[in-house]
């Protein structure tokens, strides 16, 4: 069954003095910085948590 999800723009989300880059906080110890660039989009993991592309899903862990 399909369901619903919210669609934003980066910008949307962002603070004014930095347009292309954001922060989402997702669980305890778990953040993701994501930056866009005019040829890519960078996640960063500040936590340094690991992850692994399962079925094209980014499954993130948290650092032991």
């Amino acid at each position: 069954m399909p369901k619903q999800v919210a669609v934003h723009q980066l910008q949307d989300l962002s603070h004014g003095e930095s347009k292309n880059e954001i922060l989402l906080d997702t669980n305890i110890n778990t953040e993701l910085h994501l930056i866009k660039e005019p040829d890519r989009t960078i996640i960063m993991f500040p936590y340094g948590n690991k992850f692994d592309v399962i079925n094209g899903m980014i499954v993130i862990h948290e650092k032991p």
